[in-house]
C-alpha cells in the first residue's frame, strides 16, 4: 500500500503536491478501523485548481515503472513541469509491498531520466535500516546491491525505468524487488493520461461476458447495482448468436409490477443504473488484488446516496482484507463529511500555482470528528472555495 506520494515541478504544481495516507495516534479507531493508514483519499476543490493533475503523477508513475520498456527510444516521456520550467519534475513514493518498505526517487524530464534511486527497509526486522539498494545517473546504474549488480551492466534507455526492465530482460539473479515492485505499479487502475480524464468503460457486451463467467464478481456487483436502484429485482446475463455466428452476451434488469416480472435492456435503465453496471469490476479487481484504484470524477452519474457505499467498501477490513486503497476526485460536496478530515485533500491555486493539504493538517480546532465540514467548505472558510459544485 502506500503511504505517501509527491511530486514537484509537475503541470501547475512549482513547489510540489504531498499527499499522505498515514494515520497518526489522533484518529479515531471508528475511523482508522485498526490501520495506520487510510484506504481511502478524497480530492476536493474549484473547478481548474489542479485535482486531475494529482491523479496523472500517479498514472505516470504506474506507465513509467511497469509499461515504459516497451517504449521506442526516441519517445519523449509525457511529463509537463510548470509552464515554461526546465527543470526536472521530481516524484518520491513511499510504499510497502509483502512486509518491505520501500521507498522510490525519481527525477526525470520530458527527454528522459536523470536519476533514480530506490531505498529499502525490511519492516518486521528488529533495528531495520533504510538501505539504499539501487542508484541511476543518467544511462548507468552507479550503485546496487549484489543481487541487482546485473543492472550495472546495462546501458539504459533514458525513457524506461530500471523497474520496467524485469519484463524485458531475464536476469540470471531474481530480482525480487524489482519483480515485487513492478506488480504493485501494475495493480494500478486509472481513468486519467497525460490529457486528463479519458473514458476507460469496456463495452456492454464484453463486461456481461465477464460476469457470466465470473459468478463471484457478478454478484458483487448486483448487489451494488440493486442497492442503487432498488427497483431492479435482479440481473441476468442473457446471449445471442451474431450474423457470424458468435455468442454475444448482454444483461436484462428484471423489475416487477403487479406481482409480474419485466426484464428491461441496458438501454432502458438509468445512466446511473448502467455506470454502476459498467464500472464496478474496477472496484473488484482491486478490492481482490490489494491495487489502487485512482479515478478522476469518480462520481459522475452516480446519485450522492450510493457514494459512500461505494467508499465503505475500501473502508471496511471486512469488504477490503487486503488493504486496497482508492484515491479519487469528485464534483459532489456531501462526500467531505463522509471522508472527514483525515482523508479529505483540498486543492487550492493562487496566481496559477495549485498547492493542496489535508484537513486535519488545518490548526485549531474549527474543523472537529463531531461536526459537520460542508458548511465551512461552501463558505470558503478552510479552501478549495467551490466554483460550480454539484450539492
Amino acid at each position: 500500500m502506500i503511504r505517501k506520494f509527491g511530486v514537484k515541478n509537475y503541470f501547475c504544481f512549482k513547489e510540489g503536491v504531498d499527499i499522505n495516507f498515514g494515520f497518526d495516534g489522533n484518529v479515531p479507531e471508528s475511523i482508522s478501523q485498526g490501520r495506520d493508514f487510510s484506504t481511502v483519499i478524497g480530492i476536493k476543490g474549484s473547478n481548474g485548481s489542479g485535482k486531475t493533475n494529482i491523479i496523472k503523477a500517479i498514472q505516470f508513475l504506474r506507465s513509467f515503472c511497469y509499461f515504459a520498456s516497451d517504449s521506442n527510444n526516441e519517445d519523449r516521456l509525457a511529463i509537463n513541469g510548470y509552464y515554461d520550467s526546465t527543470d526536472p519534475s521530481e516524484f518520491y513514493i513511499d510504499f510497502e509491498v509483502d512486509d518491505v518498505k520501500y521507498y522510490y526517487e525519481l527525477d526525470v524530464t520530458a527527454n528522459g531520466v536523470l536519476s533514480e534511486v530506490l531505498y529499502r527497509t525490511p519492516i518486521r526486522e528488529t533495528k531495520a535500516r533504510k538501505t539504499k539498494i539501487l542508484e541511476r545517473q543518467g544511462d548507468a546504474v552507479v550503485e546496487a546491491i549484489e543481487e541487482l549488480s546485473e543492472l550495472k551492466l546495462l546501458r539504459l534507455k533514458n525513457n524506461a525505468s530500471i523497474i520496467s526492465l524485469v519484463r524485458k530482460y531475464n536476469f540470471r539473479a531474481d530480482m525480487a524487488d524489482l519483480h515485487r515492485i513492478a506488480q504493485f505499479f501494475f495493480k494500478f487502475i486509472s481513468n486519467v493520461d497525460f490529457f486528463g480524464y479519458r473514458n476507460i468503460d469496456l463495452g456492454y457486451e464484453v463486461i456481461a461476458k465477464e460476469y457470466k463467467q465470473d459468478p463471484a464478481l457478478f454478484k458483487f456487483v448486483k448487489e451494488i447495482v440493486r442497492s442503487a436502484d432498488d427497483g431492479i429485482e435482479d440481473i441476468v446475463i442473457e446471449s445471442r448468436l451474431d450474423e457470424n455466428g458468435n455468442e454475444v452476451f448482454y444483461p436484462l434488469f428484471i423489475h416487477q409490477h403487479n406481482g409480474k416480472n419485466y426484464a428491461l435492456r441496458i438501454g432502458d435503465e438509468s445512466s446511473g443504473t448502467r455506470v454502476l453496471f459498467q464500472r464496478m469490476h474496477m472496484y473488484w479487481i482491486v478490492l481482490s488484488t490489494g491495487g489502487l484504484l485512482a479515478l478522476d470524477e469518480f462520481d459522475i452519474h452516480i446519485h450522492a446516496m450510493i457514494l459512500p457505499k461505494i467508499i465503505e467498501l475500501f473502508t471496511n477490513p471486512e469488504s477490503n482484507p487486503h488493504n486496497a486503497q482508492f484515491i479519487f476526485t469528485a464534483h459532489n460536496t456531501e462526500i467531505i463529511d463522509t471522508l472527514g478530515k483525515y482523508r479529505t485533500i483540498l486543492v487550492n491555486k493562487e496566481d496559477n500555482e495549485s498547492y493542496c493539504y489535508r484537513l486535519d493538517e488545518i490548526p485549531g480546532s474549527m474543523i472537529r470528528n463531531d461536526r459537520t465540514i460542508v458548511p465551512l467548505y461552501l463558505q470558503g472558510k478552510i479552501g478549495g472555495v467551490p466554483g460550480d459544485e454539484k450539492l
